[in-house]
C-alpha cells in the first residue's frame, strides 16, 4: 500500500474511487448516481482547483482503496481551518487504512498552517467515531438532519482536532 497526495494526473482513479464508495455507504453526501454523473474532465478540474485544500490516498496496484480530503478554509480569517471528508472501499475496511489516512493528512494539514480539523459524521456511525475519538477528535455539537435517505432523516455529530503547531500568519 502507497500513502501520497492525489494529484491532476489521478483523476481517473479518483473518480473510480469516488463512485464505487458513493455506491457502497450511506455515510457520504453523495449518491452513486450523483458521483457517476462526473466525468473525468470534471474529476481533473476538480484536483486541479483545489488551492490550499488536499487529498491524501492509499494506493494498491494504481487503485485507490482510501482517500482522506482536507478542504482548508481559503479566507485569510479562516485559513487555519480545515474540514476532513475520509472514505475507503468497503472490501478495505478493518485494515488500518483509514488510520493511515488521517495521521498522514493532518500531518500534512499542520505542515501547511492548519490549526483546526473539522468533520460531521452520522451519529449511528460507531466505528467513524471511535476512529475520530482515537484520533484526538472531541464531540463539540450535533447537526439535526444531517442527511435525508429515503425520506428518513439522519442526525450527525460535528468534531474538532486542534493540531499544534507554529501560529499561522
Amino acid at each position: 500500500m502507497t500513502y501520497r497526495l492525489v494529484s491532476e494526473d489521478d483523476a481517473a482513479a479518483y473518480l473510480d474511487f469516488f463512485i464505487a464508495v458513493a455506491g457502497e455507504t450511506d455515510n457520504l453526501a453523495a449518491t452513486r448516481s450523483e458521483a457517476s454523473m462526473m466525468n473525468i474532465d470534471d474529476e481533473r478540474t476538480f484536483l486541479r482547483n483545489m488551492g490550499k485544500s488536499f487529498s491524501v490516498a492509499a494506493f494498491e496496484d494504481g487503485v485507490i482503496c482510501g482517500s482522506c480530503d482536507i478542504r482548508i478554509n481559503g479566507r485569510e480569517r479562516l485559513r487555519h481551518r480545515a474540514e476532513l471528508g475520509i472514505a475507503v472501499r468497503m472490501e478495505w475496511w478493518g485494515r488500518g487504512i483509514a488510520q493511515h489516512l488521517i495521521e498522514t493528512a493532518l500531518s500534512e494539514a499542520s505542515a501547511r498552517g492548519v490549526r483546526k480539523v473539522m468533520l460531521t459524521v452520522r451519529a449511528d456511525n460507531s466505528k467513524a467515531i471511535s476512529l475520530y475519538e482515537r484520533n484526538g477528535f472531541s464531540c463539540i455539537g450535533k447537526d439535526s438532519m444531517l442527511f435525508c435517505i429515503d425520506g428518513e432523516y439522519e442526525d450527525g455529530l460535528i468534531f474538532e482536532k486542534i493540531l499544534t503547531g507554529k501560529n499561522t500568519p
